[in-house]
């Protein structure tokens, strides 16, 4: 049976900031809308969130919750040139990476076949995450039998999953 699996790179604009700024990672940092006081916070990190940054608040607002907030738009054209660099990585490991229309920071990739290279699905996934995380990412990848299955795996949780069954991907789903 084919093999699909999904990469979930959460909060991926928020990833961005803090590869943009490595020094920000220990303090609350928020993706906001644009360069003004009243731009709505788009991301926040669990530092921030911490604080009670929530998404939808107004940075201004948001810095008197968090009075060392750190926060700066990511804009959309540089999410899509990334999505677009992430996806050219991941071909090192399966000719098939199609990323999401919808979710900008979700890839599907076609494990089908790549047990011929690699001495396990396992070994494969772990160097997915390897190379992930060597680009400054934190991510999920999930290993199932459906789209839906293992997009909904991997965005529940961290690291690798790989599905035993079609039952097991249902009642993870």
């Amino acid at each position: 049976m084919d093999r699909t699996a999904c990469v979930d790179l959460p909060d991926f604009p928020l990833q961005l900031l803090l590869r943009a700024h490595p020094d920000w990672r220990k303090t609350p940092v928020a993706v906001v809308a644009d360069d003004r006081p009243q731009a709505e916070v788009q991301w926040a990190s669990t530092s921030a969130r911490a604080h009670g940054v929530l998404p939808g608040l107004r940075f201004a607002a948001a810095l008197s919750l968090a009075p060392g907030l750190h926060a700066a738009p990511v804009p959309a054209q540089e999410v899509t040139a990334e999505v677009t660099a992430v996806a050219e990585r991941l071909r090192a490991f399966t000719p098939e990476v199609e990323p999401s229309r919808d979710v900008p920071r979700v890839f599907w990739l076609d494990a089908s076949g790549v047990t011929r290279l690699w001495p396990s699905l396992r070994s494969w996934g772990e160097a997915v995450l390897a190379r992930l995380r060597e680009d400054g990412f934190t991510a999920s990848l999930a290993m199932g039998f459906h789209r839906f299955g293992s997009f909904a795996v991997a965005r529940n949780g961290r690291g690798l999953r790989i599905l035993g069954s079609l039952e097991e991907e249902r009642r993870l789903a």
